[in-house]
């Protein structure tokens, strides 16, 4: 299928398939359990994954980026899509820290809101996330509701070059999982297509975190190529408003999902498509485990 002709199919199957789901299918996923079940504030690092200092290769090169205005040119959501924002490809110094392995799930955040009485996410129900969507990443949640739901949970942030890292290791690889766009590795736009095209039905909330098994960067961090976008601490220009958002989302297509890809996104506004993380500084994480330690034998 053409590129230019994607964007248009996909919202007509986006449609369709939701009618459907609404209509004939039950749901696909349980409610409860698997990766939602967590969102206590967190005196561990289970769920999260360890990312070691060092230099990494941030942003992307003149090269790299012609070859995608080449392929997708004006087309497919790519034009107006600040490609020079990307450059230049650097080293960039990066401390110690632990990001959390998937994202932030309903679940996770139904038990901030509970504990809080923070306002639920606008998508939700009376409250509610849909039936069967407990492992579903968190959406509508603005970046000030990121940063409320970290700091309940002893977390912060990622800033976008610890994202990026997290994402892309420090070979400068393109995608998560390598230098080659796979759809059936991940969650966007052309992995939709081809589910819908099988008769799977994942579009709307995304996809249960963890459930693309390719979509796992070089430390085991899952879904950071696809299935939502994601906020992080960072300013998409110094001294602006707007919050760099990372990733791609089952919208989008595969130039997104690359882990050099950065939007600026209004830190007020929220969207069916932008989710979060969270990080824990190493430092702290440490001084943790040794008070906790220290009280265990006490």
């Amino acid at each position: 299928m053409k590129i230019s002709n994607l964007r248009n199919f996909l919202i007509l199957s986006s449609v369709f398939c939701l009618l459907s789901s609404v209509i004939f299918l039950p749901s696909v996923y349980s409610h409860g359990g698997g990766h939602g079940g967590g969102g206590d504030k967190l005196n561990d690092v289970e769920s999260m994954v360890y990312i070691p200092e060092g230099e990494f290769l941030m942003g992307s090169n003149e090269d790299e980026l012609m070859e995608i205005k080449k392929l997708y040119g004006k087309r497919g959501g790519i034009e107006g899509y600040l490609f020079e924002k990307e450059k230049p490809k650097r080293r960039v110094f990066v401390k110690s820290f632990y990001i959390d392995k998937y994202e932030v799930t309903n679940a996770q955040y139904k038990k901030f809101i509970t504990a809080t009485g923070y306002p639920a996410p606008s998508g939700w129900e009376n409250g509610k996330y849909l039936p069967g969507k407990a492992n579903n990443p968190v959406l509508y949640v603005s970046w000030h509701d990121a940063k409320a739901y970290a700091k309940w949970a002893g977390k912060r942030l990622p800033t976008e070059e610890e994202w990026e890292k997290a994402a892309r290791g420090t070979d400068g690889r393109t995608y998560p999982w390598g230098n080659k766009y796979d759809p059936v590795l991940t969650s966007t736009a052309e992995s939709v297509m081809e589910n819908i095209e099988e008769g799977i039905c994942n579009v709307t909330t995304g996809i249960p975190v963890g459930t693309a098994k390719g979509d796992v960067s070089p430390y085991g961090v899952h879904d950071m190529g696809g299935n939502v976008r994601e906020w992080t601490d960072s300013s998409f220009i110094a001294g602006m408003e707007e919050k760099v958002v990372k990733g791609g989302s089952w919208v989008d297509l595969s130039p997104k999902a690359r882990s050099a890809s950065r939007d600026g996104v209004d830190p007020n506004g929220t969207s069916h498509i932008i989710g979060f993380r969270c990080v824990r500084d190493y430092e702290m994480t440490a001084a943790n485990s040794v008070s906790d330690s220290v009280r265990k034998h006490s």
